[in-house]
């Protein structure tokens, strides 16, 4: 037996291997860029609805998704931001525009990571959000307050008592 005869029979066992190990390999790769996709789309949406379910998940689950050494700004930037978001200030509306800015910051680095050519101008601006759903989450906001404070005691549910015979007269 030659040593092409060799090389043949390895080459014949070991290319299906090779094959089935790479294709693994290159879906593990493809499965971890949906994932991150999918956190980075859920963060893009809910970009105007911050206090959202889907936006605090997406959030949280940054530090699990992008572990990669190529994630490190993207690491670094969601700390600053959760550090800002746990630090409260005095003074709102600076407290509002520093988080507008990290946001945007962690939005743009992920956008670089997974081969987006977004702008900050772009991220920031992009967004549409109708005033009637800003109107609708102050609305909520304060049934619930209400209901809350009604079931806690603090207040109650103002009634007016009214005699039917005075509507009739007039």
């Amino acid at each position: 037996m030659e040593i092409k005869d060799v090389i043949m029979i390895i080459a014949v066992l070991v290319g299906p291997i090779a094959a089935v190990q790479i294709q693994k390999f290159l879906e593990i790769k493809r499965q971890i860029k949906e994932r991150k996709l999918l956190i980075f789309k859920a963060l893009m949406g809910t970009r105007t609805a911050r206090v959202s379910v889907e936006h605090v998940q997406a959030l949280n689950l940054i530090d699990i998704e992008f572990v990669e050494t190529k994630d490190k700004k993207v690491r670094e930037c969601w700390k600053m931001y959760n550090d800002h978001l746990n630090s409260p200030s005095p003074e709102l509306q600076s407290w509002v525009d520093k988080s507008n800015e990290l946001l945007i910051e962690l939005l743009f680095e992920m956008s670089k990571s997974l081969g987006y050519s977004f702008d900050k101008v772009d991220i920031k601006n992009g967004a549409y959000s109708p005033v009637s759903h800003g109107n609708m989450d102050e609305e909520v906001t304060k049934i619930r307050k209400g209901l809350a404070d009604v079931f806690s005691g603090v207040s109650a549910i103002p009634i007016e008592i009214k005699n039917p015979n005075d509507q009739l007269l007039q």
